[in-house]
């Protein structure tokens, strides 16, 4: 039996034009794909960002615990606006900032999910454990994000918004494109800067439907959520492009070819997988 044949190819834009603005990205376009990809695969991608909220949320009612006591203490101040300290407030901004950081290897492993469907390619629940194998970068460079986008905000809300949005490419790069988080980060900013209103359009969109969402008594998440990991996939494609490794299987020599005139047995494809 003949060796498998390893092969790559790349779809979609590359750093050196992403950086450029030589790329393709239309708000209208770009919602239009994710919102049909996002039904295509609804069911096998909603199970790993249950997974994802309910751990990043648990890890959030984890910190109020550990510096109040209680979560109680935090909500019952929310809610009613009566003593609510700067302890308080303080303890919410950590207890987010922290399960911000130390989710982030589920994190990759929900983009990288979103990446396959970006680029035509399944996914199942099970591969949000592959974002384990990032974890220590995908640490470093959350916790890059999360400070910096918190600095950002204590600012100017508006300014934490807009790093949020300018920094979002940052964790994918990393692992994709297995570029230094300081370099992701740059790359991701000035990426943005290139196509800042179309980057404004879609992330308005998204902003708009998680407000709905959460009207709805967070019902509406069932499908925000994963259709924003997908515009993601697609926006990151888009601009840095996405590098795929296909391992095809030749028929053996002895295989003899079809008697009836039908077409010869194609090489076997097996899963496309990203470079990460």
């Amino acid at each position: 039996m003949k060796e498998p044949i390893n092969r790559s190819f790349h779809i979609g834009g590359s750093i050196e034009k992403a950086l450029k603005g030589e790329v393709e990205l239309q708000p209208v376009t770009v919602l239009a794909e994710a919102w049909k990809i996002t039904g295509k695969n609804i069911f096998s991608f909603l199970p790993a960002v249950i997974c994802l909220f309910l751990a990043q949320v648990a890890l959030l009612l984890l910190g109020l615990e550990v510096q109040l006591g209680s979560p109680t203490v935090f909500f019952d101040a929310f809610i009613t606006g009566q003593g609510f300290t700067a302890e308080i407030l303080k303890a919410g901004f950590m207890a987010n900032f922290w399960s911000d950081v130390l989710i982030a290897p589920l994190y990759v492993g929900v983009s990288l999910m979103a990446l396959n469907h970006a680029v035509g390619l399944p996914s199942k629940p099970s591969q949000i454990v592959k974002g384990f194998s990032f974890t220590l970068v995908s640490l470093i460079t959350m916790l890059l994000l999360s400070s910096i986008q918190g600095l950002g905000s204590s600012v100017f809300p508006l300014i934490g918004l807009f790093l949020t949005m300018a920094l979002s490419m940052a964790i994918l790069l990393v692992c994709e494109k297995k570029v230094s988080p300081i370099k992701a980060i740059q790359y991701s900013f000035m990426a943005t800067i290139r196509k800042v209103l179309p980057m404004t359009a879609i992330y308005i969109v998204i902003m708009l439907m998680f407000f709905i969402s959460i009207a709805t008594a967070g019902i509406g998440l069932i499908w925000t959520l994963p259709f924003f990991f997908n515009v993601k996939g697609i926006i990151y494609r888009n601009m840095f492009g996405v590098t795929l490794q296909v391992t095809s299987v030749a028929k053996s020599d002895d295989e003899q070819p079809p008697q009836d005139g039908g077409e010869p047995p194609v090489d076997k494809i097996d899963k496309d997988v990203f470079n990460a």
